[in-house]
């Protein structure tokens, strides 16, 4: 396993070119063949829950040292009651949701190659330092083949 300290982490700053959005789109498509999960995501569900990331450069992407894409991670700031409702399964996140509060929202953590609690430490230590003691939540969802479906868990870790 490579070791994710050792790594460039890119987390440019709003005004990425496109070809650079492009390939790191494609990198994230790439790590989506690996996860179960995301193989099953439709082309909606990627814009509303990745390109908003790129526009707000609220994202770390992860490549290993040949330059091949490893992790991907993004986070919103959400309100209370967005929060809830996110959390809840009421709804998806919508382009607006991306900065309507002080609660950091882990839309998307893709590591498909074991590299999620190293991703994790890094953003505590490198991003997300200025809200340490805060804590964070995500829903993570897990498919059951032989129903077709996804179940969802609700995760809350702290920065």
């Amino acid at each position: 396993m490579v070791d994710i300290g050792q790594m460039s982490i890119t987390h440019q700053p709003a005004n990425l070119t496109l070809a650079q959005m492009q390939q790191m789109i494609g990198g994230v498509m790439l790590l989506s063949q690996h996860s179960p999960l995301h193989r099953r995501y439709v082309v909606a569900e990627w814009q509303q829950r990745i390109l908003p990331a790129f526009e707000l450069n609220q994202f770390c992407y992860y490549e290993d040292e040949h330059g091949r894409p490893i992790a991907f991670c993004n986070w919103a700031f959400v309100s209370e009651q967005i929060r809830d409702e996110l959390l809840s399964g009421v709804r998806e996140i919508s382009p607006s949701d991306w900065r309507s509060g002080q609660h950091i929202y882990i839309p998307e953590m893709i590591a498909p190659f074991g590299h999620g609690r190293e991703v994790v430490n890094d953003l505590r230590r490198r991003v997300f330092l200025p809200w340490k003691g805060q804590k964070v939540c995500t829903v993570r969802g897990k498919v059951d083949a032989q129903n077709d479906r996804c179940i969802r868990k609700i995760q809350w870790f702290s920065i």
